[in-house]
């Protein structure tokens, strides 16, 4: 059946998923990319949502094919278009499950979003922690909203694949980790640095940098060398060099 309304139950439901407080009210978040959808094959989506025209071609034939039918939703165009957040959509969104763990771990290498205001980065950052295989990520809860459709499309798949978890400032510091902040005025360098096992390197606000709490209470800092005629360092890539050095 093809949903054609904007009065349908399922399509307002879908619809509010866009906003970040349904998603957290329901647990759910969208993937609107079908490449990410195709890598992500062994996390199954909750739900799935296809234009007629794509599900007519059979389009995606190879990615719904293990879904079950009841799962599967299917809209006339002309409303699929008001479930997407891009512009000019493939015509499919996946709709899987938030998760949420624990931090127990007692050994590893971590990166620490300090008020990470910016999805595009923090997706970046999530893609850079797989590729260079990072033990995890923890976010601070004033950072921006880790399933946000931008985020989620800058993680590429890597949001599934990396363990992510939220933490305060406050917890972070009792940790019986190495607390490390990244800061300019640090006299140690990164290309000096001797990362070891229970390192937590902190990464600062877009505009900030580092909180005070934080810089307080690190146990070192450090810095990344740069031009002088370069005022910083964008977020993404300054967590992107630090986390080559981390792990290599």
């Amino acid at each position: 059946m093809v949903i054609t309304s904007k009065n349908n139950d399922t399509y307002k439901f879908l619809k509010n998923l866009k906003e970040k407080k349904y998603r957290q009210e329901y647990g759910l978040f969208m993937v609107e990319k079908p490449v990410v959808i195709e890598e992500a094959r062994d996390f199954v989506p909750k739900y799935i949502a296809i234009n007629e025209s794509s599900y007519k071609e059979n389009k995606f034939k190879d990615i719904i094919k293990n879904i079950e039918e009841e799962n599967i939703y299917i809209f006339s165009d002309n409303i699929f278009k008001n479930l997407c957040d891009t512009v000019t959509s493939p015509g499919i969104i996946g709709y899987y499950k938030e998760v949420h763990r624990n931090f127990e771990k007692k050994h590893g290498k971590f990166l620490y979003l300090d008020d990470i205001r910016e999805p595009g980065n923090l997706g970046g950052v999530i893609r850079s922690a797989h590729a260079f295989e990072l033990d995890g990520i923890i976010i601070s809860p004033n950072s921006c909203d880790l399933y946000n459709p931008k985020t989620v499309r800058s993680s590429m798949s890597s949001i599934f694949r990396v363990p992510i978890y939220f933490m305060s400032r406050e917890d972070l510091v009792d940790l019986d980790f190495n607390i490390i902040a990244t800061a300019l005025n640090s006299s140690t360098s990164i290309r000096d640095y001797k990362f070891k096992d229970k390192d937590i390197v902190v990464i600062g606000n877009e505009a900030k940098g580092v909180s005070e709490f934080l810089m307080d209470n690190a146990d070192s800092y450090l810095n990344i060398p740069i031009s002088k005629t370069v005022d910083s360092l964008n977020a993404n890539v300054a967590a992107s060099i630090i986390i080559y050095e981390m792990m290599k």
